[in-house]
C-alpha cells in the first residue's frame, strides 16, 4: 500500500510539474506582439466603404458585429445576447451587458441603431440594410430594441454578421472622428498605427468585454511577394504568413519549425471580362475566351490543385449551389477560333489584362498570354499595386482582370448580388460592368422568398443564366493557406482571408 501511495504521489507531482511547465511556457509567450505577413493592403478603413478582404482583415480585430460566423460555419451571437425573429419582418435584439468601446464608453442601443442607419443610407450597403423601416425602431431600454423590415429578406439575419455593420460609437463619429483612418470599436484590439501599403500595428483593448488576448498586440506587415513572406517566416521576422503559394506547401510541411493551416474556403477565383466595351461587349468574344483558355492546366500549375475547379458562381460550400452537378470548362480550340472570328478578333489583336500585385494572379495572366498566342492574339499584362488596380478597373481601363470573390455574408444571394446585379456596376467585384434584367429579377425574387424549395429553384435558374452569359471565366474555388511558426497556437482558421487573432498564443519552444 505504501509503495502504491508513493507512486501515486510521484504521479501527481509529475503532472503538477508538467502543468506548471505548460503554464510557464504559455506565460513566456504572453506580452509578445504577434507579427503577421499580409499580401496586400486596403485603401480605407470605413466599414460602409468596405470592398475587399484586406480592409476586413483590419476591421475584424477592432470591431464586433451583432452576430458572426465561427470556424464551423455556424452563425453565433457576438454583441447580441439574443435575437428574436417572431415574423419574417420583425427583429428584437438584446445586447450583452457590460460591453464598452475601447475609449471606455458603454455600448448602448443608440450605437447599434446609429450603425444600422449609417449602413442603410450608405451608397454601397443600402441594398443590404435599406429595408429597415427607420420609423420602426422601438427602444425598450439601453440594451433592448426592435425594428421591422419594409419587406421580407431571407438573408437579413446573415447580413448582421457583415463587417459593414461593425458596431461604431455614435458619439465618436458625431464628434468628428474619421473612420477611414481611425476606427474605434468594442473588439479585442485597438489600431495604433496604419501606414498604408507598409504596416498596421495594434495593442490590446483594455476595455474588451471578452477574454483578453494573451498577446500584447499585432503587427501586420504588407509583403506582396509570396516567396518573401515565407522567407520572413523562416527567419523569424513574422509568426504568421497569409496567402501561401501552393508550391510552398510541401516545403512548409517538411520544416519542423513551421506549421500549415489550410481549409477549403468560400472564395471563387476568376477572370472577369469588361462587358462595357469592345471586344467583350459581345457574347461571342467572352465565350471564345472560355473555350480558348485551359483553366485546368492553370489550376494544376499555378494553384497546384489547391482548392477545386470552379463551375458555378456560387461556391459549393453555400446552400443552393449547383456547382457539384456541373463539369468544369474544357478547351475547344476549333470552337474558340470560330467564336473569335465571329467577334472580329483575329491575328494581330491585342488585349489587356489587369492584375493586382499578387504573384499567383500574375502567373495566371502569363499562362493566358502564352495560350492566346495559338490564336494570334497578344495579351498585355498590367500588374499594379492593389489600390492602383482597383482605380484602374473602376475606370474601365481593362479588357480583362483577375480577382477572387468571397462574400462576407454566407448566403447565396450575396454570392451573386454584388458581382452581377446591374446596380453594382463599377463596384468591386462587378468591374465586369455586367447587368441583366432577367437576372436582376431573379436576384430580387430570391432575397424576398422565405420558402426554402422556392429559393433553391430561383438560385438554380440564376446560376444557369450567368453560365450562359459568361461574365466570368472560372478558375477555382479557393483554399485558405496560412503558414505559421510552431510557436503559434490557437489559430482557429476561418474559411476566408481575414482571420480573428484574439485567441492566438505565442509559446516558447
Amino acid at each position: 500500500m505504501k509503495k502504491k501511495f508513493i507512486i501515486g504521489m510521484l504521479l501527481v507531482l509529475s503532472l503538477f510539474m508538467v502543468a506548471c511547465s505548460n503554464k510557464k511556457e504559455e506565460a513566456q509567450g504572453e506580452g509578445k506582439v504577434l507579427k503577421v505577413a499580409v499580401s496586400e493592403d486596403t485603401t480605407t478603413l470605413e466599414p460602409n466603404a468596405l470592398s475587399d478582404d484586406y480592409e476586413e482583415n483590419i476591421l475584424i480585430q477592432v470591431y464586433d458585429t451583432l452576430v458572426k460566423r465561427n470556424s464551423k460555419g455556424e452563425l453565433v451571437n457576438s454583441l447580441a445576447e439574443s435575437i428574436e425573429n417572431p415574423d419574417p419582418q420583425t427583429f428584437k435584439i438584446k445586447l450583452r451587458e457590460g460591453v464598452k468601446f475601447s475609449d471606455g464608453s458603454p455600448l448602448t442601443v443608440d450605437d447599434v441603431i446609429f450603425t444600422l442607419q449609417r449602413a442603410a443610407t450608405s451608397d454601397r450597403y443600402k441594398s443590404f440594410y435599406g429595408k429597415i423601416d427607420p420609423n420602426s425602431y422601438n427602444k425598450e431600454d439601453d440594451l433592448t430594441f426592435s425594428f421591422k423590415l419594409s419587406e421580407p429578406d431571407a438573408a437579413f439575419l446573415n447580413s448582421l454578421s457583415h463587417p459593414a455593420v461593425s458596431i461604431v460609437s455614435k458619439a465618436y463619429v458625431e464628434g468628428g472622428a474619421d473612420l477611414t483612418i481611425a476606427p474605434m470599436g468594442t473588439g479585442p484590439f485597438v489600431l495604433d498605427e496604419w501606414i498604408q501599403n507598409d504596416h498596421a500595428t495594434f495593442s490590446v483593448n483594455e476595455n474588451y468585454w471578452g477574454d483578453k488576448p494573451s498577446i500584447a498586440g499585432i503587427e501586420m506587415k504588407v509583403i506582396p511577394e509570396a516567396s518573401q513572406r515565407i522567407i520572413e517566416l523562416e527567419s523569424g521576422g513574422v509568426d504568421l504568413a497569409y496567402k501561401i503559394d501552393p508550391s510552398e506547401i510541401s516545403n512548409i510541411e517538411e520544416n519542423k519549425d513551421l506549421q500549415l493551416f489550410r481549409r477549403l474556403d468560400n472564395s471563387i477565383h476568376f477572370i472577369g471580362f469588361n462587358v462595357a466595351k469592345a471586344p467583350f461587349d459581345k457574347l461571342e468574344a467572352r465565350e471564345a475566351m472560355v473555350n480558348a483558355i485551359d483553366t485546368k492546366t492553370i489550376f494544376e500549375t499555378v494553384y497546384m490543385n489547391s482548392g477545386k475547379l470552379a463551375t458555378s458562381p456560387i461556391n459549393p460550400n453555400f446552400k443552393y449551389s449547383i456547382a457539384d452537378s456541373l463539369k468544369p470548362n474544357a478547351v475547344n480550340k476549333e470552337k474558340a477560333k470560330e467564336l473569335f472570328a465571329a467577334a472580329g478578333l483575329g491575328e494581330g489583336t491585342n488585349l489587356k489584362i489587369y492584375t493586382s500585385d499578387n504573384q499567383q494572379r500574375v502567373n495566371v495572366a502569363t499562362m493566358m498570354q502564352d495560350q492566346l498566342k495559338d490564336y494570334g492574339i497578344g495579351l498585355s499584362v498590367e500588374r499594379l499595386e492593389w489600390g492602383a488596380f482597383v482605380d484602374a478597373v473602376r475606370n474601365k481601363e481593362h479588357d480583362m482582370f483577375i480577382m477572387s470573390w468571397n462574400p462576407s455574408i454566407v448566403d447565396a444571394h450575396y454570392e451573386i448580388f454584388q458581382p452581377f446585379h446591374s446596380e453594382n456596376k463599377g463596384k468591386e467585384p462587378n468591374v465586369t460592368f455586367f447587368g441583366n434584367e432577367e437576372l436582376d429579377n431573379l436576384i430580387k425574387e430570391g432575397i424576398s422568398t422565405i420558402d426554402d424549395a422556392k429559393r433553391a429553384d430561383i438560385y438554380k435558374r440564376a446560376q444557369e443564366l450567368i453560365n450562359k452569359e459568361y461574365p466570368w471565366l472560372y478558375i477555382c474555388y479557393g483554399e485558405t493557406l496560412v503558414a505559421g511558426s510552431n510557436k503559434v497556437e490557437g489559430l482557429d482558421l476561418l474559411p476566408k482571408y481575414p482571420q480573428e487573432l484574439k485567441d492566438v498564443k505565442l509559446l516558447e519552444k
